[in-house]
């Protein structure tokens, strides 16, 4: 399925929006899905090697070794989309054992470093579309291993700026995303 394909079946074509339409929470979102687009790559790079009689003694470990460097910079990524949503440190710090204040010291710069980018600065700034085209068709077709049978829906749909395109209730996702009751009079 090519890039096109997957836009007409998003029905929003990323890539003719503004570059200003999109917030933190959808960069953070395109970044990170970016980033495990390219993992999913490593690692389907290294299971094609151990198929074939090209690797010498040592190729499997420092194939191992980068795939974790490149994990370490996904969680970064997920750190950060979570505190560009508003997830506490608290609840960041949880996942991996931390207090609140070790999580905030382990990623606060990261976060405070993301945050500063500009279009001079950062591809997903200045070209969010793009990215999040390539996003919608690795989430679309990718080859990673679906391990459940979850419907696959493009990033687009998901994505604050084509909101008017989708009709997303973004106050809504923002409130199931935080946990919160999506309904406050019925608190369903």
């Amino acid at each position: 399925m090519t890039t096109q394909q997957i836009t007409e079946q998003a029905a929003v074509d990323l890539r003719e929006l503004p570059a200003e339409a999109f917030t933190p929470s959808d960069r953070a979102r395109v970044q990170l899905a970016s980033s495990i687009a390219s993992r999913a790559s490593e690692v389907e790079g290294m299971a094609l090697l151990l198929g074939e009689d090209v690797a010498v003694a040592g190729d499997y470990v420092a194939r191992a070794c980068q795939i974790q460097r490149s994990y370490e910079n996904v969680i970064k990524l997920a750190v950060i989309a979570e505190r560009v949503r508003g997830t506490s440190w608290e609840r960041i710090g949880k996942e991996f054992f931390l207090t609140a204040e070790e999580a905030e010291k382990r990623w606060s710069t990261a976060v405070e470093d993301w945050q500063a980018k500009t279009k001079a600065t950062s591809i997903y700034v200045r070209e969010p579309g793009t990215y999040a085209a390539h996003a919608d068709k690795f989430i679309m077709t990718g080859t990673a291993y679906q391990s459940s049978t979850v419907v696959r829906r493009p990033l687009s749909q998901s994505l604050d700026a084509a909101a008017p395109q989708t009709g997303r209730d973004v106050p809504a996702a923002d409130r199931a995303f935080a946990g919160d009751q999506a309904c406050t009079h019925c608190h369903r």
